[in-house]
């Protein structure tokens, strides 16, 4: 399945092509952008501004911890149906810098926790640290040995 299978309810094709571009390569300037999608640097503008006011588009800086050798884990988290400790724990995670992502989920687990530390043995301390908490039910963790792709490319380097 393609982009624009995925995103044709949403966005227009010149959206599209803009999005998969900017993926590929977020300091694409818009004048090569509106080359390569058909539109005047100007029409390109003013579409990358609007996906990103709309929150469509976000344009990071995203630090590859594997190429620094930096450890890494990804813990799956049960929580209790406390609704107070749900939000102060999840809270809790949103504030701690070495917390990368938190992500909602429907099914068996309700969040997936990314962390890093720059010491294995420390980001084992950590991610206890984390599933000792209060609101915690159940937990998986699972430390990373090697990421092959991720935000839509192969994100392996020499480093």
């Amino acid at each position: 399945m393609s982009w624009e299978e995925v995103f044709r309810n949403y966005l227009d094709d010149k959206d599209i092509k803009i999005l998969k571009l900017l993926n590929q390569d977020a300091n694409i300037s818009d004048a090569r952008l509106g080359k390569l999608v058909g539109l005047s640097k100007t029409a390109v503008r003013l579409r990358r501004v609007k996906l990103q006011n709309s929150g469509i588009l976000k344009i990071v800086g995203v630090v590859v911890l594997q190429n620094l050798g930096v450890p890494y884990a990804d813990l799956l988290v049960k929580l209790k149906n406390d609704i107070v400790l749900r939000e102060q724990f999840i809270n809790k995670l949103i504030a701690d810098d070495l917390v990368y992502e938190v992500t909602e989920y429907m099914g068996d687990w309700d969040l997936l926790i990314r962390l890093f530390h720059n010491n294995i043995t420390k980001l084992k301390d950590e991610s206890l640290k984390i599933i000792s908490d209060k609101a915690v039910q159940d937990y998986r963790i699972s430390y990373v040995v090697k990421t092959y792709k991720a935000w839509g490319k192969s994100i392996l380097s020499s480093i």
